[in-house]
């Protein structure tokens, strides 16, 4: 099968990453605005129940949304049957969250504030997220088109209504009303598609134990993606933490581009292998890991070229030291992007949540003993070096169990060329350098441009990606 990514999967991806790169710079329009609203000491109240609550969350959510995904796109025949013994388990742990949360509320002195209280929305929010049987549809206009629009209103509201320090109830209110009303929005198209309530309560226990096995690497990977920053400020101090998470929201964004593209295959290779064909699948497999590395190699040799003059004029002179954290966590992108095809590609649409459950809870208990190894000498690049490593264990165990399947997809061969590529285009970006002294913000602009149009033509001229049959599939579609 010569067929490269259908259409369908190149639309969903480009929808699901411009909702992506609006999460990412909403935040940036907003921030500024808030943060001159209210106070440390608000915001740090509202921040500090809300990292509660997303414990609470989790539980709510189970391991639902890579399941049900996987579940609705290879059963197109039972989705009605299967959305509703799926989602009563949903609300089954939305209804046990909720409770949990009302009697801790109500036990504890220090939760009993106005915050925690309006939080508690986030609950039943997550309760009705649904998300994930338009995602098994393949049907991502729907949820980018939606979230999109909740957002934006979102972000209006607080420009218009909130004045003072004084409103931060108001403010919370805001944040989780609109999203709760994001959610009902779903539930209006969902109809045609799942007909009138039907729980079952028989038929959802047949998929607990596969959610459960889904929901422990949640956690798992929650674990160790939160409890460093924890662990750092106990261990180390708040400058520390300061850095680092300034560093890794910036290699954040860019892992955006890479793990946009996963939640879109998900339900493609599940539909394809509940028809049988293998071959298209691992088509689909070779696509992917080409797509992810042309993207990420050339962005982790960018970032090491641009990454002291993109520190100094986006972050400012009290973050600088992030530049070091970056360069040792831009590592991440590489393994992320490959298990995010190992682990939701292969592993869970194979219904390996077995080892899919092994890959994250192993690394995030090594992650506990690393960290508590090498912050308290270390500090924010012990952290930043634990992060890398996690990432790498957490690639190495998926890479044991895909094994079997990888043997069949072709990646070392244009993996190789792009590795090239990257390499000739930091080179000579590295040579311009001695050259090329602008401003900060030139500089990036600059080398970013030049170093795009490098990479473009290393990457044609070593033929990673076949123009003509490129062009075939374009008109075809």
């Amino acid at each position: 099968m010569r067929n490269m990514l259908p259409m369908k999967v190149l639309k969903n991806y480009a929808y699901n990453l411009s909702y992506q790169l609006l999460v990412i710079i909403l935040p940036i329009i907003t921030t500024p605005y808030v943060t001159r609203v209210f106070s440390s000491d608000d915001l740090g109240t509202y921040g500090y129940y809300n990292s509660i609550v997303t414990y609470f969350i989790l539980l709510a959510t189970l391991g639902v949304a890579n399941y049900g995904t996987k579940e609705i796109s290879g059963n197109r025949k039972a989705i009605r049957k299967n959305f509703w013994g799926i989602y009563t388990l949903q609300l089954g742990a939305t209804i046990l969250s909720l409770t949990l949360y009302i009697l801790l509320c109500l036990t504890f002195s220090l939760m009993q504030n106005p915050v925690a209280y309006i939080l508690g929305l986030s609950l039943l929010s997550k309760g009705l997220d649904i998300s994930w049987l338009f995602q098994g549809l393949e049907d991502f206009r729907k949820i980018t088109v939606r979230n999109i629009t909740v957002k934006l209103v979102g972000v209006i509201a607080i420009f218009l209504f909130i004045k003072s320090d004084s409103d931060l109830y108001l403010y919370v209110f805001l944040l989780t009303i609109f999203e709760l009303l994001g959610q009902l929005s779903m539930w209006l198209p969902a109809r045609e598609f799942i007909g009138k309530p039907h729980f079952d309560w028989e038929y959802a226990k047949q998929h607990l134990k596969p959610v459960v096995l889904l929901f422990l690497p949640q956690i798992a990977i929650s674990l160790y993606v939160t409890l460093d920053r924890t662990m750092l400020g106990a261990l180390a101090s708040t400058k520390d933490v300061g850095i680092y998470d300034q560093a890794l929201k910036l290699v954040n964004i860019l892992l955006t581009l890479v793990t946009s593209l996963g939640s879109v295959m998900l339900p493609r290779v599940s539909n394809l292998l509940s028809s049988g064909d293998h071959k298209a699948v691992n088509k689909m497999h070779e696509m992917s890991f080409l797509i992810y590395n042309l993207v990420i190699f050339p962005i982790m040799a960018g970032v090491l070229i641009i990454n002291d003059d993109f520190v100094n004029f986006f972050l400012g002179k009290d973050f600088q030291d992030a530049r070091y954290a970056i360069a040792i966590m831009i590592l991440r992108m590489f393994f992320i992007g490959w298990t995010n095809i190992m682990g939701i590609q292969i592993l869970i649409p194979h219904n390996k949540n077995r080892e899919f459950m092994l890959s994250t809870t192993i690394p995030a208990i090594v992650s506990v003993g690393l960290n508590l190894l090498l912050l308290p000498k270390l500090g924010y690049i012990g952290a930043a070096i634990v992060s890398v490593l996690t990432e790498s264990l957490v690639w190495a165990i998926q890479l044991f169990f895909t094994r079997s399947y990888l043997r069949e997809v072709p990646i070392i061969g244009s993996m190789a060329k792009i590795v090239l590529a990257s390499a000739i285009m930091y080179g000579l970006l590295l040579c311009s350098k001695t050259v090329i002294h602008f401003s900060p913000t030139s500089n990036v602009l600059v080398f970013a441009m030049f170093g795009g149009i490098i990479y473009l033509f290393a990457i044609l001229s070593l033929k990673v990606v076949d123009v003509k049959e490129l062009k075939q599939i374009i008109r075809k579609n």
